[in-house]
């Protein structure tokens, strides 16, 4: 059974429901195993495991949130193989943010770093300040969306 790694850091709560609305929307399409963990939580074998992940962030500063790029530092050469590769080259990413300008500062850095992961990021949502029903269903659908794509593989 393919595994989905959700890893999110939330401290006013909207991304942690934008997480939730995520894994709602990956399990309304097929059986997968979804990994839902905060940022501090995951770890490299989480990763490492996972067919797909989807990383989700505030905009703190025009930046993601200290926690998803502790993440990534923790988790990076742990997925690198001088043989292989990148073992996290090409497994479906999207991402998920939120912010007051609508997180697109977080967005370009969680790009930047995806980059360097080799992920084949295929979407985001971003989210103003506030959590909406039309940002729940856009989250739900980009959860589906990671799912298919995975599905795809």
């Amino acid at each position: 059974m393919a595994k989905i790694l959700i890893v999110y850091h939330s401290q006013a709560g909207i991304v942690k429901e934008m997480a939730y609305a995520i894994k709602q929307g990956i399990e309304n399409t097929d059986d997968f195993e979804i990994i839902i963990k905060t940022a501090e939580q995951a770890d490299q074998e989480d990763l490492r495991t996972a067919s797909g992940i989807a990383i989700g962030t505030p905009d703190y500063f025009d930046y993601m949130a200290g926690t998803i790029k502790d993440f990534f530092d923790r988790t990076f050469y742990a997925v690198q193989s001088k043989i292989r590769g990148s073992l996290t080259a090409n497994i479906p990413c999207v991402f998920f943010v939120s912010g007051g300008t609508g997180g697109g500062p977080a967005l370009e850095s969680l790009k930047k770093i995806g980059s360097y992961f080799k992920f084949n990021v295929i979407d985001y949502v971003s989210s103003g300040p506030r959590f909406t029903e039309d940002v729940l269903k856009k989250c739900e659908l980009l959860g589906k969306r990671l799912a298919e794509e995975i599905k795809k593989e």
